[in-house]
């Protein structure tokens, strides 16, 4: 998967302390337009669950669902702007207010 993180996005992804994660959870929509990433949520580290997997990017690692790289077209941007995370691939920006959630 192709996964980028712009300076901006990685600046404030770097923020987050070493022995959390960051999760990426999506909505599996039944519209044209689905599978928008609706939350990010930073959680203790963890292995992944049998349903999911890490991505690694730009030294940070990310928790998705197994499906994620077919899900955006093995390709998705992730950039922070204006105090929220975007997320976008070739085709299409798929949100523009996601924050990061500790839990």
């Amino acid at each position: 998967m192709d996964l980028e993180v712009t300076q901006t996005a990685k600046k404030k992804l770097n923020e987050i302390p070493e022995d959390k994660i960051i999760q990426l959870s999506f909505d599996k929509g039944s519209c044209d337009i689905v599978n928008n990433v609706y939350e990010m949520k930073v959680v203790e580290r963890r292995e992944p669950e049998s349903y999911e997997k890490m991505i690694n990017s730009e030294n940070l690692e990310f928790i998705v669902d197994d499906h994620f790289e077919e899900t955006y077209d093995h390709e998705l941007t992730i950039d922070f702007r204006d105090n929220f995370f975007i997320f976008k691939n070739k085709n299409q920006t798929f949100n523009n207010r996601i924050r990061l959630r500790y839990i």
